[in-house]
Formats: C-alpha cells, sequence, structure tokens
C-alpha cells in the first residue's frame, strides 16, 4: 500500500516538477511563432473535451436529441434529461464531466466505440502524439502535446458552434428541481483571458494533479489567427500570465 501511495503522489505532483509547454503558433502562415517543450507529451486534462465534442458532433444526431445524463463522474448537472445541445453547452462552458461520459455514451455503438473515434479522428488528423483514454480528461492516459493540441485546434475552428459556445463568458440552463424549474448559471473555466481577448475563436482549460493548469486558444490578431497553447502550469495565475506573454511579446510588442 505504500508503494501504491508513493507512486501515486510521484505521477500526481510530476507536472509541478517540470517546465510548462508553451507553444504560439500561426494557423494563417502555418508557422511556429514561439515554442517552449511543445513537443512533450503530458496529461492535456480537459482540452479532450475539444475532441470529445468533434467526434459528438460527427454522430449526426439532432442536437435537440434528448439523454438521461450518465453520472459516474462529478458533475454540475442534476441527474435528468437533457438535451445534446445542453451537454455540449456545459461540456465546452463549464468543462462538465459527466455531460462528457453522457455524450460518449449516447454514441453509435457507445462509449468504446466513442473513445476509438476519439483515437481514430487524432490519427486522421496527425495527432501522432495524442491517445484518449476517456471523454472527460480525468484519466492520467489522455496525453497530447502542445504541437497536437495545435493541430486539435485547427479542426475545432472549423464548427461553428464549437466557435460559439467554448467562447461564451456565462451561460445558464433550466433544470428540473424538485418542485419547479430552476436555473444552473455556469460562468466559464477560461473567463479570465476570455474577457481579456475579445477576438478569441475557440477555448479550452484543463487541469488534474498529473497534467497541471492547462489552457488552449484560437484567436484573431492582426487580422490572422494565432493557437496558444500552455500545458503544465503550476497554477492560475501562471496559467494566465504564461499566456499573455506569449500574446503581448510576440504579437502586442
Amino acid at each position: 500500500m505504500k508503494f501504491l501511495i508513493i507512486v501515486f503522489l510521484t505521477i500526481s505532483t510530476a507536472w509541478a516538477r517540470t517546465e510548462p509547454s508553451v507553444l504560439l503558433y500561426n494557423v494563417t502562415k502555418q508557422s511556429t511563432v514561439s515554442a517552449r517543450n511543445s513537443d512533450q507529451v503530458r496529461p492535456l486534462a480537459s482540452i479532450t473535451k475539444i475532441m470529445t465534442a468533434m467526434v459528438a458532433l460527427e454522430t449526426g444526431y439532432g442536437l435537440d436529441r434528448k439523454v438521461d445524463l450518465v453520472k459516474n463522474v462529478g458533475s454540475h448537472l442534476p441527474r435528468q434529461q437533457y438535451s445534446r445541445r445542453e451537454l455540449m453547452t456545459a461540456l465546452l462552458v463549464k468543462s462538465d464531466n459527466a455531460a462528457a461520459e453522457t455524450l460518449a455514451h449516447d454514441y453509435p455503438g457507445g462509449r468504446t466505440e466513442f473513445l476509438i473515434e476519439m483515437n481514430e479522428l487524432a490519427r486522421r488528423l496527425g495527432m501522432k502524439n495524442t491517445h484518449f483514454d476517456d471523454a472527460s480528461g480525468l484519466s492520467v492516459k489522455n496525453v497530447s502535446t502542445a504541437e497536437d493540441i495545435v493541430i486539435m485546434f485547427q479542426e475545432a475552428m472549423k464548427q461553428d458552434f464549437i466557435r460559439t459556445v467554448s467562447t461564451l463568458t456565462r451561460t445558464e440552463l433550466e433544470v428540473q428541481g424538485k418542485k419547479r424549474p430552476i436555473k444552473v448559471v455556469f460562468g466559464n473555466t477560461n473567463v479570465t483571458l476570455l474577457e481579456e481577448f475579445k477576438n478569441t475563436i475557440v477555448s479550452k482549460t484543463g487541469f488534474t494533479n498529473p497534467a497541471g493548469l492547462c489552457v488552449a486558444m484560437a484567436l484573431e490578431e492582426q487580422g490572422q489567427q494565432f493557437v496558444v497553447v500552455v500545458m503544465g502550469a503550476g497554477s492560475k495565475k501562471q496559467r494566465i500570465q504564461l499566456v499573455e506573454a506569449a500574446i503581448y511579446n510576440n504579437l502586442r510588442p
């Protein structure tokens, strides 16, 4: 038992002893602007949910389709039925884990086929150092690099739904309470940077102990499109500072 505890602590705090990965990529010119540890394979936490959203959107199911919430992981949502639109909104704005698992289960062939398609899509896109083990990003086996995340974000930028919803700073859902409907308010997990950079196209944060603090953002600057990725920051403050440094030092000198 002592050995298992030591191993867990070693894995869960590994990010705190390594330099973060930071990458600023010019999508318009298809060139790297600045990079540090951008090829380092590491857990990507809830940035996973961008791939989850893309696979969920390609099923062909309508966004108004109703689905029972699969609450086998933590969630901000009460257990009841939701439309796929509501689940996708909770997924992209509040990074809800149960929403991710529910969308995975509501896939032709079920969750297993959903995960297969996540990895197949990553392969088709050329994400050579990426693997998905779940739909939420909670698994330490969900790994990628900043370079691969840039590839994923370039694909996500083509999806109007992801562009619109992932950049909402705040939204709310009406759910059934015990006696009457109640409103559940969701603040975006990346609200600070979204309010600072109003030109953001796609946004997603992530955090687990093994991954540290992560964020990826696609944005427009000077008539061009860029993606900035930070993986393994040691605090929310550092995550914000690394994004700001990448943008202000290179795009707004």
